[in-house]
């Protein structure tokens, strides 16, 4: 049981540090120049299909993949978001 606690416990700070990054990564795009938000979407994109490369030619376990997946769509609406300002 302390095993299974420990491993939600875990969980949770990760999910929080999640929170803590996309919270700076708003803040840094806000104090960008709107030449620059243009620009993060397509950086983004061709950065986050390296890093799925990366991750089909390692040995980590599926949920990884899940987890880049749900973070690249949080921050791809931030992106967009915060290019309309």
């Amino acid at each position: 049981m302390k095993d299974l606690q420990e491993a939600t416990v875990k969980i949770c700070e990760l999910k929080g540090e999640n929170l803590a990054l996309l919270a700076l990564l708003s803040c840094l795009v806000k104090a960008s120049s709107p030449y620059e938000r243009n620009a993060f979407p397509d950086a983004f994109e061709r950065e986050l299909e390296s890093a799925r490369i990366q991750w089909l030619n390692s040995d980590v376990s599926e949920h990884v993949s899940v987890g880049l997946e749900n973070m690249a769509t949080a921050i791809h609406s931030l992106l967009a978001s915060q290019s309309r300002i």
